[in-house]
């Protein structure tokens, strides 16, 4: 008695078939994102001064002049992630004294905190741009994958020494953001970026000579502030390409589990069509050729 290998032979396609079916679905990539911690900034205040190019009063009183001996910039007043409710104006307005105030007025430009913003949407008062978390990333490759931002809450308001009313600089509503295009662009410049999104879009700081280390479930990043690109319309571009360095910055938060978006999972007719076609089988080759 010989049996048809047609039969065998229409199994194994639809088994095949089914196989591939079965595989396709389950392809997915994950990734991590971060929750938490935050970022701490430590401004040098004479390595600022020195970068920035103002210096529109007169460095001694005089009879006609009292107001003198400010420096080129100082920070006046810092707002952490709990003002995230005020707006543009009540930032620039709030706790102005007069436009003219003296350098008694500064504040330390050290330990100034910005939370991680969380992932969910955020809604701004007037003129203010703060941004949730978007960052992913492989946790096995990092500056390979990593993409999106990391939100931060809190705006620094800065006094320059011009004439008002534009004497009142903010900077805040910041982002940190990793850019592979920029590694290592300069010596001990890094991929990582300090982005500005309050009043305008602008680099807010280049970050250099950095350490980033993930460990367990703990990211953190550290390194020198740099000026970025926004500050060089305060005469500041001529520092920022001398890559001159302007503080440190430190950064922890807590990588947590997340997943990319999953592969188009097989549509259910696929699955029919494919079950379909072992019943096809099934039915076409029942009969046996016996020679």
């Amino acid at each position: 008695m010989k049996i048809n290998n047609h039969r065998l032979s229409g199994w194994l396609f639809a088994v095949k078939l089914i196989a591939v079916c079965s595989v396709f679905p389950l392809s997915q990539a994950h990734a991590a994102t971060v929750s938490g911690g935050a970022l701490i900034l430590n401004l040098n205040r004479d390595a600022l001064i020195a970068g920035v190019d103002q210096d529109l009063y007169p460095d001694t009183p005089s009879s006609g002049f009292q107001i003198c001996c400010r420096p080129s910039l100082y920070l006046e007043e810092f707002y952490d992630a709990s003002a995230a409710a005020k707006t543009f104006v009540e930032l620039r307005d709030a706790n102005t004294p007069d436009l003219y105030d003296l350098v008694s007025d500064e504040i330390p430009a050290t330990g100034l905190q910005f939370s991680v913003n969380g992932p969910g949407a955020i809604t701004n008062p007037g003129g203010r741009q703060n941004r949730n978390t978007t960052f992913q990333f492989e946790p096995g490759n990092l500056f390979g994958t990593a993409s999106g931002s990391i939100g931060l809450g809190g705006v620094m308001r800065f006094r320059v020494d011009v004439n008002p009313p534009n004497n009142r600089v903010h900077l805040g509503d910041m982002t940190l953001e990793y850019d592979p295009t920029k590694e290592a662009a300069t010596p001990g410049r890094s991929g990582w970026v300090i982005t500005n999104h309050i009043g305008f879009d602008a680099g807010g700081f280049e970050l250099f000579d950095v350490t980033t280390a993930l460990v367990g479930d703990n990211l953190t990043v550290n390194g020198n502030l740099g000026f970025g690109w926004g500050f060089d319309h305060l005469g500041a571009s001529a520092a920022r390409l001398r890559d001159t360095r302007i503080g440190t910055f430190s950064f922890q938060t807590t990588v947590v589990s997340g997943e990319l978006p999953a592969a188009v999972p097989v549509p259910t007719a696929v699955w029919l069509f494919a079950s379909g076609l072992v019943g096809l089988f099934l039915n076409s080759r029942s009969i046996r050729r016996v020679a």
